[in-house]
């Protein structure tokens, strides 16, 4: 699968891991087997066993390590194979057993994932420092459509009084000008209205690469952040948040940010049902869409995407992590 390499990407929320459950997700075209190990830490392999190709996660965890439902072989969460039974106890770790296993960082309730080469050390995972000190709520959503394509459509404005004319569109002037920049991991883009006194941007929305992406709301009192989660080619698993600053009442910010998401949940369900009409798979070397100046952000999304991946996703030798 071709997609931006040595980088981090969201792969599930934290609380969708829970200790002692094995989960199988399959992310970035792998099928790949999640738990959490003996200090609580996420760990993750390839679902297959290389022994006789069993999936692992229709085993157990057992003392941190994820075993095999067909013969009960174990392995750690570096991939080496840690416990053979019919081999006997005194028998040696065999090490054409080992799978391959990827580096995890668990950070703002999300679990992360390596993907490129292995370091001696990693770069912090992306996040925004807008949303430090407040409260959210969120969703989830799959789609049929590559991941590409959902954050395009959060960086395509011209669409709003068409797709969302009854409710965020309702009467938004497409004619807009847009400003965007790409500064080091961030494409920025800026939107002007005509009606804007001495030209002042309307708002402002950033993309964190790959596939993180925050939309202030209302200035800055509430966000909206997304990360777009490539399955595969042709399928994305979209994490929604919003976030609001505490208020005086505990608690009372998230009650705020859950009925946002209710409304946030509608307008996406509008947008899914025109996504779901195009091409489904990356647009990373999308042939015959003519690109107009209002598409400058996704024009330059396209252009930091294919940049950033490698030319043959068969060059990318991700190897056994410890």
């Amino acid at each position: 699968m071709r997609v931006p390499i040595d980088c981090w990407y969201v792969v599930l929320e934290g609380r969708e891991l829970r200790r002692g459950r094995p989960r199988v997700a399959r992310r970035l075209g792998l099928d790949l087997v999640f738990w959490r190990d003996s200090s609580g830490a996420p760990r993750a392999v390839l679902d297959r066993c290389p022994h006789r190709g069993a999936s692992l996660g229709h085993g157990k965890v057992r003392d941190g390590q994820i075993e095999c439902p067909f013969h009960g072989f174990r392995f750690d969460g570096g991939g080496a194979c840690v416990k053979v039974p019919c081999n006997g106890p005194d028998a040696q770790r065999p090490k054409h057993l080992a799978t391959r296993a990827f580096v995890l960082r668990e950070e703002h309730g999300l679990v992360w994932l390596w993907w490129g080469e292995p370091r001696e050390e990693y770069p912090p995972v992306p996040w925004f420092s807008e949303l430090e000190g407040r409260e959210h709520s969120g969703f989830v959503v799959d789609n049929d459509v590559s991941w590409m394509r959902n954050v395009e459509n959060q960086l395509d404005w011209p669409h709003l009084p068409f797709v969302h004319g009854r409710t965020i569109g309702m009467g938004f002037d497409p004619r807009i000008e847009v400003r965007s920049v790409v500064e080091g991991d961030r494409l920025v883009t800026w939107l002007t209205r005509d009606e804007d006194e001495q030209g002042k941007p309307s708002f402002h929305i950033q993309l964190a690469f790959p596939h993180l992406w925050l939309n202030p709301l209302g200035g800055d009192r509430m966000m909206a952040m997304a990360a777009f989660v490539p399955v595969d080619e042709t399928h994305t698993r979209m994490y929604f948040r919003t976030y609001a600053r505490p208020l005086l009442v505990p608690g009372l910010a998230r009650l705020v940010t859950a009925a946002v998401d209710v409304v946030n949940r509608l307008i996406l369900g509008q947008d899914l049902r025109v996504v779901a009409t195009q091409p489904p798979e990356p647009t990373v070397d999308v042939q015959g869409e003519r690109l107009v100046q209002a598409d400058l952000p996704i024009a330059q999304f396209r252009k930091e995407i294919a940049r950033r991946s490698a030319p043959d996703p068969g060059l990318v030798t991700l190897r056994r992590h410890g």
